[in-house]
C-alpha cells in the first residue's frame, strides 16, 4: 500500500517552521546533531541578531575587562570555514548568528578543546552582543581552556580565580575539576592544594577524572611517592585509571631513571587490565632497555617472553647484549640462547664477549658440560681462546676443589670424541688448582700437566709453565721450578717477561739470590723489566745476603722500575745503610 501523500502547505509550515522541503530528501540514515546543553546556561537569553558592537561605557565595567573584551577590540568574530560539504549547517553558521544556548554549548566544547582564543571570542559575543552577565560558565570555560599546553600557565589560572573571587562568582565543582585538569598540564603544587582544600570545605567529591588529574600533576612535579600512593589508592578503591595516566607515569619514571618503580607500576596496571595491557612497541622497547641496563632479571624476562619471543618487538643489538649480560648473571639459559637466536637472525658476527656471556650463563646455572661445549664452539669458530677470556670458568672452578679435575675429565671425553680442545681450557683447570686466596693444590696441577698431552696434542705453552711457576713460587718449591725450566727447554717453549719474573721470585724467596740475580741479568739482557713487587723482593733479599749488586738493582728500580718516590727513598736508605759506597746518580748517598 503506497504511503499517504505529504502536503507541505502553509499550515504545516506554520506549525513546523524548521521543516523544509529539502529535509524530506535527506537520506534516512543521516544523523541529527544533539543540541541539548550539558551545562544549563542562565535563563536570560536574547534573540540572535547581527550588529556592530556599540561603544557604550557599560562594557568596560565587567569582570572580563582584563581579558581585553572592549568595544574597540580589533578582534573579529571567527567563522568556521566550510571545508567539508557534509558538515552540518550549525558549524557553517557564523557565531554571531547562533542562539545563546548554542553559544554556551560551543563555549563548553571549545573550553574542553583548549581553544582559548575561540572561548574569548564567544564570551565577547555573549557579553557585548547578548548582554549576558559574566558567570561561572564563562569562567569555567576559560579555566578549562588553560589545559592546553600552549595557552595556560599556573599564573593565569590563579589570576582568573582571583578575578572570580573579586567578582563574587563562586567556583563550582566542575570549575574546580577544570582547574585540576589545567594544573595537571601546568603544575602548581600550592594552588592544587588550595583547590583540594576548597573542594573538601564545599563537600565537592572528586570524580574519577579529577583523581587522574591530581596524580598526573604530582607526577609532573616529580612527587613520585605521593603520586604512586595516590595511584595505589585509586586501584584499591576501584577508581578508573585512564590509559593516558598509566602511560604518562611509565614514561616519566623511565625518563628519570626509575626502572624498579616503572615495573611496579606496570605490574599494578596488569593487575587492573590483565596481562594484555596495551602498551606501544616503543614503550616496551624502552622498558626492556631500562631493565637490562639496571640488570632487573625479572623485568627483562617478562618483557622478552611476552614481546620479543612472539615477534611483537625487535630490540636493537645493544639491548640484546645487555639482555645477554643479565641472562649470564642470573643463569637464565633459555633467555641467553634466545638472544643468540635473535642475533643470528640479523646476521650478527659473534665475538669473544658474546660467548663469554653465554659461558657465564651456563656456569651460573651449574651446567659445566654445556659451558665447556660453548668454549669448544668458540674455538671451532676461529676465535682466540685465552685464559683471560675464560675468567668465568676460573671463578667457577675455584669454588670447589673437585671441580678442576672434573672439568679436565670432561675435556678428555670431548677430546676422545674428536673435538679440538684449546690449551687455554686446560690452563684454566691448572690455574684453578692455584687459586689466589685458597690453599694451593700444586700436586693436582702437576697431575693435569702430566695428562695434558691426552687433551692437547700440541702440548703446553708459555702460559702453562707460567701458572706452574706461580704455584712453585707460592709453595717455595725451587727444585720443582728448575724441573719445569728444563721441560720448557726440552719442548722448545719460549719464555716471556712473566716467566723470568716468577723465576726471580722463586729463587729470591728460597734464598738463592745468586740464581735470582742471574735470571735478572738475563731478563734485562732481553729488554724486559721485572714488576715493581719483584724489584722490591730482589733488593730486600740482596741486602740481607750482603750482595753489592743490590746497588745496581736499586738504581734500575728508580730509573725503569716505576718506583714511587716514597718507596724508592726507603730502598735507597736500606741499601745505603748496608753498604758504605754511594749510589750512582745520588750525590747524597741515599741519605
Amino acid at each position: 500500500m503506497p504511503p499517504r501523500p505529504f502536503i507541505n502547505d502553509a499550515l504545516w509550515r506554520c506549525l513546523c517552521p524548521r521543516f523544509s522541503q529539502t529535509s524530506t530528501l535527506a537520506p534516512a540514515g543521516s544523523a541529527t546533531r544533539n543540541r541539548t546543553l550539558q551545562c544549563k546556561p542562565p535563563t536570560k537569553t536574547s534573540k540572535p541578531h547581527s550588529r556592530e558592537y556599540s561603544t557604550s561605557s557599560q562594557a568596560s565595567d565587567h569582570p572580563f575587562a582584563s581579558w581585553n573584551i572592549s568595544p574597540n577590540s580589533p578582534n573579529t568574530i571567527p567563522r568556521f570555514p566550510p571545508t567539508n560539504p557534509r558538515r552540518s549547517l550549525k558549524q557553517e553558521v557564523p557565531l554571531v548568528q547562533l542562539p545563546t544556548p548554542e553559544l554556551y554549548e560551543r563555549l563548553r566544547i571549545d573550553g574542553a578543546a583548549g581553544k582559548f582564543d575561540d572561548v574569548m571570542s564567544i564570551i565577547r559575543i555573549l557579553i557585548k552582543d547578548r548582554r549576558e552577565v559574566p558567570n561561572s560558565y564563562m569562567y569555567t570555560a576559560v579555566l578549562h581552556s588553560f589545559a592546553s599546553c600552549d595557552n595556560g600557565t599556573g599564573g593565569k589560572i590563579r589570576k582568573v580565580l582571583e578575578e572570580m573571587r573579586e567578582s563574587g562568582v563562586d567556583l563550582d565543582g566542575r570549575g574546580a575539576e577544570c582547574v585540576l585538569e589545567a594544573l595537571a598540564v601546568h603544575p602548581d603544587h600550592l594552588l592544587r592544594t588550595e583547590i583540594l582544600d576548597y573542594m573538601r570545605e564545599r563537600w565537592f567529591n572528586l570524580s574519577d577524572r579529577a583523581h587522574n588529574f591530581v596524580v598526573a600533576g604530582q607526577m609532573r612535579e616529580r612527587l613520585f611517592e605521593q603520586a604512586l600512593e595516590g595511584l595505589e589508592n585509586m586501584v584499591k578503591e576501584r577508581i578508573k585509571v585512564e590509559s593516558w595516566l598509566w602511560d604518562m607515569i611509565i614514561w616519566l619514571l623511565l625518563e628519570y631513571k626509575e626502572p624498579e618503580e616503572t615495573f611496579y607500576v606496570l605490574r599494578l596496571r596488569q593487575s587492573v587490565e590483565g596481562y594484555g595491557a596495551k602498551l606501544s612497541n616503543v614503550m616496551w622497547l624502552q622498558l626492556l632497555e631500562a631493565a637490562s641496563k639496571r640488570h632487573l632479571a625479572e623485568g627483562v624476562s617478562m618483557v622478552w617472553d611476552t614481546q620479543v619471543v612472539p615477534g611483537y618487538i625487535k630490540p636493537p643489538t645493544g639491548t640484546c647484549l645487555n639482555v645477554l649480560s643479565v641472562a649470564s648473571r642470573s643463569g637464565n639459559v633459555k633467555l641467553a640462547t634466545d638472544v643468540f637466536r635473535v642475533l643470528t637472525e640479523r646476521g650478527t658476527v659473534f665475538t669473544s664477549h658474546h660467548y663469554e656471556a653465554l659461558i657465564e650463563c651456563y656456569l651460573t646455572a651449574q651446567d659445566l658440560p654445556a659451558a665447556l661445549s660453548v668454549i669448544l664452539i668458540m674455538h671451532d669458530s676461529g676465535l682466540r681462546v685465552t685464559v683471560d677470556s675464560l675468567n668465568p670458568l676460573y671463578a667457577h672452578l675455584s669454588v670447589d676443589p673437585s671441580l678442576p679435575f672434573q672439568a679436565f675429565r670432561l675435556l678428555q671425553e670431548q677430546a676422545a670424541a674428536g673435538k679440538k680442545i684449546p690449551i687455554a681450557a686446560v690452563n684454566t683447570c691448572i690455574q684453578a688448582c692455584i687459586p689466589r686466596r685458597n690453599a694451593v693444590r700444586l700436586s693436582e696441577a702437576i697431575e693435569i700437566y702430566k695428562a695434558l698431552h691426552t687433551v692437547c696434542p700440541g702440548g703446553p705453552n708459555t702460559d702453562t709453565f707460567n701458572l706452574l711457576f706461580q704455584g712453585c713460587q707460592r709453595t717455595s718449591r725451587k727444585e720443582l721450578a728448575m724441573y719445569f725450566t728444563g721441560e720448557m727447554l726440552k719442548l722448545g717453549v719460549k719464555p716471556n717477561r712473566i716467566t723470568y719474573d716468577r723465576l726471580i721470585l722463586v729463587c729470591a724467596q728460597t734464598g738463592d739470590i745468586e740464581d735470582a740475580l742471574l735470571y735478572y741479568e738475563e731478563m734485562r739482557g732481553m729488554g724486559w723489566v721485572p714488576r715493581p713487587r719483584t724489584f722490591e723482593v730482589l733488593i730486600t733479599e740482596s741486602v740481607e745476603k750482603k750482595d753489592e749488586r743490590a746497588v745496581a738493582v736499586t738504581r734500575d728500580y728508580g730509573e725503569i722500575g716505576g718506583a714511587g718516590a716514597g718507596k724508592l727513598a726507603y730502598f735507597k736508605k736500606l741499601v745505603a745503610k748496608k753498604f758504605e759506597e754511594r749510589i750512582v746518580g745520588d750525590p747524597s748517598g741515599g741519605r
